[in-house]
Formats: C-alpha cells, sequence, structure tokens
C-alpha cells in the first residue's frame, strides 16, 4: 500500500517535504495496530473506510482500504472500489483499455501491474471524477468455488447486500450463519497454513442461510434459498482475520458478537488441507463462522419480514430482508 499525506482537498505522495517530526495516533475504533509509514513506527486504528493518523505538525495522513465492489452498469456487472464513502468506476479511473472490468477478472490478475495500477488510480487527486451516481451493488463476485464446512451440499444462488432473501416454499423458518470467507488470488498445492496468507487475495462476508421445516429437520433444497455475500471484498493486506469482529442484528437489536480469532486459524487450516487434496485455483473461496451454535438454534429462527444485517469492521455490513412466504 502506498504512502501518501493529505493536504486541503488533494491527496500528495510522500516525500522529504512533507516529513513530520513526529507522528500520534488518532483513534477512529478500537484496538490499534501498529504499522510503518515512510519508515516510522506508528499506530493505527483501522476504520471502515480507511486508516487516519495525524503527524504533531497538524497536517492529515489517510491510507485508504482497497475495498472493491461490484455494481451495475447499464444492465452488466462492472468493477467498482470504494473511496471516502463513494463508488469510484476503477476501469475508468486506471483509464487503460486492459485493465479488468470485473472484480472477478480483477481477481485472477491481481499481481504486479494490475494491483499497482489500481493502487495509483485510487491515489490521484482526480479519482473522484470517476464517481458513480447512486450505483445500484450488487453481488461482489461469483466465486469459481466455495467450500464452507457445514453448508448444504447442493446448488446455490446467490443475493447481494440489500437484496431480499426468498422463502422457499417447503421451510417452516429460516435460520441465518454469519461467516468470512477468503477468496484466494494466487493458485495453491501443498501448502502449509503459514503460507495461506501470502495466496488469498481478500475477504468478504457470507451469510448462509439455513431452512428448517416444523419438525426443526434442515431442509436441503436449492430452489430459492440462496448465499448472500458482500457488501465488498476487501484486500488481504488490509485487515487481519484473527482481530476482525463481527456482529449479527435482526431487525436492529444485536443478537451475536465476537472476533474470529481461532475461526481465521482454522480457515487458514482449510484451505492448507484442501490444497493437499488438488490445487486450488484464483477465484476460488472458503468461508467459516465464529459462532459455536446447537442445530437447530431457537435463537437464530428468522420470519418473513426480518432485517438481518451481518457486519465486520474493514468489510462493511451485509443486509438482507427476508421475503414473504
Amino acid at each position: 500500500m502506498r504512502n501518501f499525506c493529505a493536504m486541503g482537498s488533494g491527496l500528495l505522495r510522500y516525500g522529504s517535504a512533507c516529513r513530520p517530526p513526529g507522528i500520534v495516533a488518532v483513534p477512529q475504533e478500537r484496538r490499534p495496530s501498529t504499522t510503518m509509514w515512510a519508515g516510522w513506527p506508528v499506530d493505527l486504528w483501522k476504520t471502515g473506510l480507511s486508516c487516519v493518523i495525524h503527524p504533531v505538525d497538524g497536517r492529515t495522513l489517510r491510507l485508504p482500504l482497497m475495498r472493491l465492489v461490484t455494481y451495475d452498469r447499464g444492465g452488466q456487472r462492472r468493477l467498482g472500489a470504494i473511496l471516502e464513502g463513494e463508488v469510484v468506476d476503477l476501469p475508468d479511473a486506471v483509464g487503460h483499455p486492459a485493465f479488468p472490468t470485473t472484480l472477478e477478472g480483477f481477481v485472477t490478475s491481481s499481481r504486479g501491474t494490475v494491483m499497482d495500477a489500481a493502487g495509483a488510480a485510487l491515489e490521484r487527486d482526480d479519482a473522484h471524477a470517476w464517481d458513480v451516481p447512486k450505483p445500484r451493488i450488487l453481488t461482489p463476485l461469483f466465486p469459481r468455488s466455495l467450500i464452507s464446512p457445514g453448508s448444504m451440499e447442493v446448488a446455490r444462488m446467490t443475493v447481494g447486500p440489500e437484496h431480499e432473501v426468498p422463502w422457499p416454499s417447503d421451510a417452516a423458518w429460516l435460520e441465518y450463519e454469519p461467516k468470512v470467507a477468503a477468496v484466494l488470488g494466487r493458485e495453491a498445492r501443498r501448502i502449509v497454513v503459514e503460507e495461506v496468507r501470502d495466496h488469498v487475495f481478500g475477504y468478504t462476508l457470507v451469510n448462509d442461510w439455513r431452512a428448517r421445516d416444523a419438525s426443526g429437520a434442515p431442509v436441503e433444497t436449492s430452489a430459492g434459498l440462496p448465499l448472500s455475500i458482500g457488501p465488498c471484498v476487501v484486500t488481504a493486506d488490509e485487515v487481519d482475520p484473527q482481530t476482525m469482529f463481527l456482529t449479527v442484528k435482526v431487525d436492529g437489536d444485536e443478537v451475536a458478537k465476537g472476533n474470529l480469532n481461532g475461526a481465521a486459524w482454522n480457515l487458514a487450516r482449510l484451505i492448507a488441507g484442501a490444497s493437499e487434496l488438488g490445487e486450488l485455483e484464483r477465484g476460488d473461496a472458503f468461508a467459516l463462522g465464529p459462532f459455536a451454535r446447537p442445530a437447530p438454534d431457537p435463537g437464530r429462527q428468522l420470519w418473513p419480514g426480518a432485517l438481518v444485517e451481518l457486519a465486520a469492521e474493514g468489510i462493511g455490513t451485509l443486509r438482507n430482508t427476508i421475503a414473504a412466504r
């Protein structure tokens, strides 16, 4: 990630002219993490949109997170990036005809010059010239495959943020199952747990909806019961899944909260184990949840009209409403 200093409305690359004599942190959320800024060790707090620190001379330094989305452009899926709360059309901002126009294409070519070009485009003073007015956000990406222990072993549709979750005709009630998914950006074959992070492109949220019949038994149907994915994919160098906090709200009430911690380690073990069975490809995804639960869990019962919000630091909020029967 490039470092730069923001002075007024313009973003300027770091240079000796703006080297601060010292840096103090401005807390934006909870836990600090230590990083290097132009060779200086600093503590900073990661927010949903950026990391903000202040040098002692009063200037603001903003280190942007690369949060990637897909939006609807004339009926086509189009790659965007969230910058200061706005969606920027990333291919237009880069301005090169060979730059990928979808997040799937970006993931499969995410190393080297493509990633550098994206970062440089978002750092330019004129990046907001490519803001998308009132974008309709879609499912950020369609994984090449999605492996999630405990999920239904049937073909599933996907829906994105703010989309309704259809009610299966044979379900007595639905349940939510919050998960974090790691999307691979490099091929992997026989890797160990410690090498997994080098192969991960980024992270997103998954709500693995479950349907149950009147007896509480699972209803394994692909007819109308999707996976929710979104709201964005945040690149792996921007978040630490072991310290990521997840919260779940139903109709505005917080019903679950916790960090991934051990689940993040288990997610890495899942990926490493899968790489022993065959070569993993760019775009493959793996998802695990942080919360242990009984099956069925009366506390997770959902009914038509319920609003379910799954939120994680750095990624944002995946929000869906349960449709009518």
